[in-house]
Order: structure tokens, then sequence, then C-alpha cells
């Protein structure tokens, strides 16, 4: 039998990383509900036709990032992250 043991470990950021910290939240939010309204209106335009909806391509975080300059200055992995959590959303 194998014994695991667990650290709770809590941060407290300085000013500087708790900025940029609550830039990283605050770009995945923002870039998750704009891909959520993206997903509503698609559904409400091609509700009835169900190969159209599924044929649909959304936007991706590149074309996000080109609309929106302020999400370049976070990393891709963090906002690819937004876009795996509303697939996971919508899967589950």
């Amino acid at each position: 039998m194998r014994i695991q043991r667990v650290f709770k470990v809590r941060l407290y950021p300085t000013e500087a990383p708790g900025g940029f910290l609550n830039k990283i939240i605050g770009c995945r939010r923002f870039l998750y509900n704009r891909m959520f309204a993206e997903r509503i209106a698609t559904f409400k335009t091609v509700k009835d036709n169900r190969e159209a909806l599924y044929a649909h391509k959304y936007k991706t975080e590149k074309n996000y990032k080109q609309e929106h300059g302020f999400l370049k200055e976070v990393d891709a992995v963090d906002l690819q992250q937004a876009r795996r959590n509303l697939e996971a959303a919508y899967t589950n």
C-alpha cells in the first residue's frame, strides 16, 4: 500500500506577480465569456439545422487576439485553457 501526503499551501504574492495573475484571470474570463456568447448566438440562429450547427467553425484564440490587443499580453496556453474549459462544459 502506498501512502500519499498532501500539503496545503497558500500563496501571498506581492504587488507585481499578483497584478499579473489578476490580468491572466481577467483575460481568461473575458475570452471564456466571449466564446460562450458566440456559441449561444450561433445556436439561436441555426438551432433547427443540426448539420449547420455541427459544421460551424467558431473563432479561435488567435482571432480574438487580433480583435483585442490586450489578450496578447498573456500566455497563449492560458487562453487555450479557457477554450478547453468551455468545450468541457458543453461536453458534460
